[in-house]
């Protein structure tokens, strides 16, 4: 997977090369809003991307001697111009700089994607390292969403030696990090993004709650107003440097489907959609199951994470393949004195009922996410970006404007 950081002034040309760059393949994008110097000031974390795209109005406002210095700072990372218009000096003056390709405005689909894959050829026989993504949303309400992901992610740190982030994007609670520790978060999500200026990897490794030396929790906004404070492109920052450092990153989404939560879907290989085996758990299931078809999530990333199963469930749990047209992935036992000590004394499941059945269960998972991310291949792609569903643009236009 190749990480391309997009940076630029102007948000709306910004979510149009956003667009056409998704089109271009195995890639992840990471936007940066603001002029290319201020990526100067942003440590070591560059060293997480391997392209990097500069949407400029002018040859002044590209900062050329800035683009020159971060060239030779970061000496894997292929630099792309925009421009409204060039002359031979500018081209001249960018090419000096360690510019590969300078493109003008309107952007020709083909001619960025050419470009695109240019920038990305040398680095195709990297063995880059891939992070494994999974996402975590409830279907309804108290289906045990948050308790099910820290444990997953506890298990997989510990009983299969991987370094895993957990994202709590749950913006009403945020309490994945308190479900498996004591500890006091040394910072939330949004303290984060209101110094994004500042992440690099040290002060990325100070926000986290550190629950075991290869399992780390970054914790959510607990307050929906404070939750409005952060913006898409600052949690994909924040995601483009801390993802090459871990293994496995979970995300905790709740019940919502926003405009966070789709940065986390956009980048996961799997879609845990959590319920317990009632009727208002199975009609909210088919509902969350048709609202990420409509966004073009691909059925085979989605997985039925059944939870709190219990033995006279049967009748509803077989109703699920008939409502929803699949068996659940995964079948979590109902024990809830075992999840109550997990809960009331903020430890793990494996260090307070290590043998339960609801331990074994999350064991289970843990097992089937780790032989996921084993040998990790590019996921199949949404059928159409997000950008793309948002301005009502058919699949049909889509393909028809990349060829």
């Amino acid at each position: 997977m190749i990480n391309i950081l997009i940076n630029s002034e102007h948000a709306g040309r910004m979510s149009e090369v956003v667009r056409l760059v998704t089109d271009c393949g195995n890639c992840t994008t990471t936007r940066m809003l603001g002029a290319p110097s201020t990526l100067l000031e942003r440590g070591d974390s560059l060293d997480a991307f391997d392209v990097l795209i500069i949407d400029a109005s002018s040859p002044e406002r590209a900062e050329l001697d800035s683009v020159n210095v971060l060239v030779h700072r970061y000496p894997r990372l292929t630099c792309l111009l925009l421009l409204p218009q060039t002359s031979p000096d500018t081209l001249i003056a960018a090419m000096r700089a360690g510019i590969r390709d300078v493109l003008n405005w309107p952007l020709d689909a083909r001619a960025l994607g050419d470009a695109v894959q240019r920038a990305m050829a040398p680095h195709a026989g990297d063995a880059r390292h891939e992070t494994h993504m999974v996402s975590f949303i409830s279907c309804k309400g108290g289906a045990g969403t948050s308790l099910i992901a820290a444990n997953v992610g506890h298990a997989i740190a510990t009983l299969h030696n991987k370094r895993v982030l957990l994202v709590d994007l749950n913006q009403m609670f945020a309490d994945a990090a308190f479900l498996v520790s004591d500890q006091e978060p040394p910072s939330t999500l949004p303290q984060m993004c209101a110094q994004i200026e500042r992440i690099d990897a040290a002060f990325l490794e100070a926000s986290l709650t550190h629950v075991t030396p290869g399992f780390h929790v970054l914790a959510g906004a607990g307050d929906p107003l404070k939750a409005l404070e952060i913006h898409e492109e600052q949690l994909e920052w924040i995601l483009g440097v801390a993802a090459p450092r871990y293994d496995v990153v979970l995300f905790d989404l709740g019940q919502s489907i926003n405009a966070l939560s789709i940065v986390a879907l956009d980048r996961s290989a799997e879609i845990h959609m959590v319920l317990q085996a009632s009727m208002p758990y199975v009609r909210a299931a088919r509902r969350l199951q048709e609202m990420l078809v409509a966004l073009a999530y691909s059925p085979e990333r989605l997985r039925l994470l059944l939870n709190r199963h219990r033995r006279h469930d049967e009748r509803a749990a077989s109703a699920l393949e008939q409502v929803l047209g699949k068996r659940p992935s995964h079948v979590i036992a109902d024990d809830p004195q075992a999840a109550s000590e997990a809960v009331n004394l903020g430890e793990p499941l494996l260090k307070v009922a290590r043998n339960s059945a609801l331990a074994r269960g999350v064991q289970a998972l843990a097992q089937s996410i780790v032989n996921q991310s084993t040998g990790v291949v590019p996921q199949k792609k949404r059928d159409e970006p997000l950008l793309s569903r948002l301005f009502g643009r058919s699949a049909t236009q889509r393909q028809s404007t990349a060829s």
